[in-house]
């Protein structure tokens, strides 16, 4: 088991005229599908998520034909549901240490959430230490 430590990314805000700088557990990660090309991305370690979602650009990036995926809909806040497109053959790399994993895919998302399902339940431990603005993640 090898345990891996990341900053969290400090993303401006506007608050009354002024940019702020708020703390959110995104983390650089190279994904691909397959065992072809690979990506750098910042994906969101999101508790809240059920599973992994991400981008259709991105997928599409990967090769992935996205609408021949299981279609499922997917509700988020509010109940808002999006179609997204079930892939098998991801692979997310963590400073070199690779899951293999699932994902879905939406032509309505922005930025790829790292899920309950296909991600923490592939790890042995996710930690989230807001006071010091970091994440580990043990593999």
């Amino acid at each position: 088991m090898s345990a891996h430590k990341f900053r969290y990314f400090q993303a401006p805000r506007q608050q009354n005229e002024k940019v702020i700088y708020v703390p959110i557990p995104l983390i650089d990660v190279v994904i691909n599908y397959k065992r072809g090309q690979m990506f750098n991305v910042l994906a969101l370690v999101d508790s809240g998520a059920s599973v992994n979602l991400f981008p259709a650009s991105l997928g599409e990036k990967l090769g992935i034909n996205i609408p021949k995926g299981k279609k499922h809909k997917i509700a988020g806040i509010g109940d808002i549901q999006i179609d997204s497109f079930l892939h098998e053959g991801i692979g997310i790399f963590i400073e070199g240490h690779k899951i293999e994993t699932n994902a879905y895919f939406s032509y309505q998302q922005q930025i790829p959430l790292l899920g309950q399902n296909g991600f923490f339940d592939k790890c042995h431990k996710v930690l989230f230490n807001r006071k010091e603005e970091e994440i580990i993640i043990s593999i």
